[in-house]
């Protein structure tokens, strides 16, 4: 009896010593098989639960003027999201989101009901605004870090810089044009991820060579700003319809400023009609009128056609060609081929244009670029308007040679205009200078091309002459600057009457430019100057954009460093603040007098308007950097602090 229980004792303990044994073997095969036989089908599915790929953006790289001030830079924003069916309260949320945002409440609302799953709130906003949003813990609602473009100068050559979408995407202007270099490769980086789906660390290093590069344009910032407050003031005093000025050194190409008015500011891009976005310097074309014939005559003095000592019956101010009427606007008889150019006789050129030919003609306005775009690759530049020779009717001819006819780009113009000032050279313009890389290295974007050589030296030194005695006698004379010889051409050209509205010209429209280049023996800035549709009885280039070239280009000559030439018996003080005998008071004779400070010392520029404050922080051999427009509001250095480094003008619109 007792070995019984023996037994089953036994037994139980070999039953469980089995079903331990087996239970080890069934583990041990399935930890072979997991750790062995499926290890790497294992390892991935892991993986994909911790480990996944993302997209990686980096920040657009910075555009700079030609003084590496800052145009175009990113900063943090945040993208503002909701998941609506998380969202409790719509009504309550969209008011608290509403007074954080600066939205629309009742729009809002409209938004998170919309039955959508997600929606974006807002994107772009600010990082405060972003944190703001966070703060408030709302359910359903959400905010994305993300990178959003600035642009520090506002409306500063808006239509030149455009602007980045919300997706970092390059859509108008430099930023298309340069939208590979600027955003750089996307790339793709393996993260290692928690359970709340947050990164913990980035398991693949950096690839630097996808990094975006900076961009360093040939703007001058400072230059930028006069251009384009003196436009805007000339726009308003004869109520315009617009104004456009470009000025290029004619040596290199390099575009110094390209300014508009009316501009837009690219940080709320989407608050302007798409026209205000686009940059008609490169995307409209306009008939030039009679700076047109700078370049008609070059051709005849080039082909020797016409000669200095030649004159031209001017018919007393009628000419009829195929029963067209040609008119002057003063009654002439016999002119010199330079006076032809400097009273600006439509008659005079008609005669020289007829001289030439259509074949000569076509061919030395093609040489100098018109109907075809430059090389500058601008986004929407159109190529003007030049028919080909054969198919001009008899008029045709004739009107070419003072600028109707014909159809040009403003960048076309200053282009030519350089191609005079530059001794004959057609140089391709340009304005981006250069790219840095994230590691220091530069990439040079142009080297000086010459496109063709359109004239002799002879033949441009004569037109430099000319256009010095349209300037100092002639209808340029409120383009005369103290202390320099300015040669120059004024244009007052009738606009186009479309086809459909039976065509002809508009008899109260015009288009009032003026273009030169400065010092005329030896050319550092080459300009133009057009005011579109000024409303006058009596409007003409001379009148009108003369003085904004004037005015300008004081400036930029100052800051190239091209010191007037002061008359015997003058100092440069003297020179640079002189006066035009007949002219209306100007930028010069508006400078104060640098206040008495000990040497390296900076005045009092606070109250002056930016013309005036430039004018003597360029006198004082600085360089300056501007913020806002209209007076100067504050300043670094302080009054009479050292000077050192650049000069900080914070301008406002109210004059204190």
């Amino acid at each position: 009896m007792r070995e019984e229980p023996k037994k089953s004792n036994r037994l139980r303990i070999i039953s469980v010593l089995v079903f331990f044994y087996l239970l080890f073997g069934v583990i041990s095969f399935r930890t072979y098989q997991l750790q062995v036989l499926n290890a790497e089908q294992l390892k991935a599915l892991a993986q994909r639960q911790y480990l996944k790929k993302t997209a990686l953006r980096y920040p657009r790289g910075v555009i700079y003027d030609r003084n590496l001030e800052e145009l175009a830079v990113s900063r943090k924003s945040y993208s503002i999201f909701a998941k609506t069916r998380q969202v409790r309260d719509p009504h309550a949320t969209a008011r608290r989101l509403s007074r954080i945002l600066e939205l629309d409440s009742s729009a809002l609302e409209r938004r998170l009901k919309s039955g959508e799953p997600f929606v974006w709130v807002d994107r772009p906003v600010g990082e405060e605004q972003g944190e703001a949003v966070m703060a408030l813990k709302i359910p359903g609602i959400g905010a994305q870090p993300d990178e959003s473009r600035y642009y520090p100068g506002g409306e500063l050559g808006g239509q030149v810089l455009g602007f980045a979408g919300v997706d970092g995407q390059g859509l108008e202007g430099i930023e298309k044009m340069f939208d590979d270099n600027l955003r750089g490769k996307p790339i793709f980086l393996t993260v290692e991820k928690d359970a709340k789906d947050e990164i913990r660390m980035y398991v693949d290093e950096e690839d630097l060579s996808a990094r975006p590069a900076s961009l360093v344009l040939t703007l001058d910032q400072a230059l930028q700003h006069l251009a384009e407050q003196k436009l805007e003031e000339t726009v308003k005093k004869w109520n315009a319809r617009r104004g456009c000025l470009i000025a290029m050194d004619p040596e290199t190409g390099a575009i110094l400023t390209l300014a508009l008015y009316p501009g837009f500011n690219p940080n709320q891009y989407q608050a302007y009609h798409p026209q205000a976005w686009r940059n008609w310097a490169f995307a409209d074309t306009y008939e030039p009128g009679s700076t047109f014939k700078v370049f008609v005559l070059s051709a005849a003095l080039e082909e020797q056609k016409v000669s200095l000592t030649d004159t031209v019956n001017c018919e007393n101010g009628a000419y009829v060609v195929s029963g067209d009427t040609i008119h002057d606007m003063k009654k002439y008889g016999e002119l010199t081929v330079p006076q032809v150019l400097i009273y600006s006789s439509n008659i005079g050129m008609a005669k020289v244009a007829e001289k030439l030919g259509p074949a000569l003609l076509y061919g030395h306005l093609a040489q100098f670029g018109f109907g075809a775009k430059t090389a500058i690759g601008f986004p929407g530049e159109r190529s003007g308007w030049l028919r080909a020779y054969k198919k001009w009717p008899a008029i045709t001819l004739r009107t070419i040679g003072f600028g109707q006819g014909v159809t040009v780009t403003p960048i076309q113009m200053v282009t030519a205009l350089s191609a005079v000032a530059n001794r004959g050279e057609l140089i391709e313009p340009y304005l981006a200078e250069k790219l840095v890389y994230p590691d220091g290295a530069e990439r040079s974007l142009h080297r000086r091309t010459l496109v063709a050589k359109v004239l002799s030296k002879k033949t441009a030194n004569q037109m430099a002459e000319l256009m010095t005695e349209v300037v100092n006698s002639g209808t340029g004379a409120k383009a005369q600057i103290p202390g320099y010889q300015v040669a120059g051409k004024t244009g007052t050209a009738q606009k186009p009457r479309p086809k459909e509205l039976g065509g002809g010209y508009e008899p109260a429209k015009w288009v009032c430019s003026f273009m030169g280049f400065v010092p005329a023996d030896r050319p550092r800035l080459a300009m133009i100057v057009i005011i579109d549709e000024p409303q006058a009885d009596f409007a003409t280039g001379g009148m009108i954009a003369a003085p904004v070239f004037q005015e300008v280009a004081k400036y930029a000559l100052t800051t190239l460093g091209e010191l007037p030439e002061a008359a015997s018996g003058q100092d440069l003080k003297t020179a640079l603040t002189g006066t035009v005998v007949g002219e209306t008071p100007t930028l010069a004779k508006e400078i104060r007098v640098i206040p008495e400070l000990a040497p390296g010392r900076i005045p009092d520029l606070r109250g002056m308007a930016l013309a005036e404050a430039l004018g003597l922080v360029s006198r004082l051999g600085q360089q300056a950097a501007i913020f806002g427009s209209g007076w100067v509001k504050e300043q670094e250095p302080a009054p009479g602090d050292l000077l050192s480094g650049k000069v900080i003008l914070r301008l406002s619109q109210e004059k204190e």
